[in-house]
């Protein structure tokens, strides 16, 4: 993968500790178009999720 490439972007590990939620959840709204951007360079290799991306769902605040 191009250097440019991986600073631009962040994987579903990246996004689940950034966000809160699970890896597979992360997956699963990327799979569902939920998170605008992300992509696969191939089928079954790992998402590509822009690093600007927001949460498409927020957090209860407690």
């Amino acid at each position: 993968m191009a250097e440019g490439l991986l600073s631009r972007y962040m994987g579903t590990k990246e996004a689940s500790l950034l966000w809160g939620y699970p890896q597979n959840t992360i997956s699963r709204w990327c799979q569902q178009g939920k998170i605008p951007g992300a992509q696969q360079t191939a089928p079954c290799s790992p998402w590509l999720i822009p690093k600007d991306a927001v949460c498409p769902i927020a957090k209860p605040h407690k």
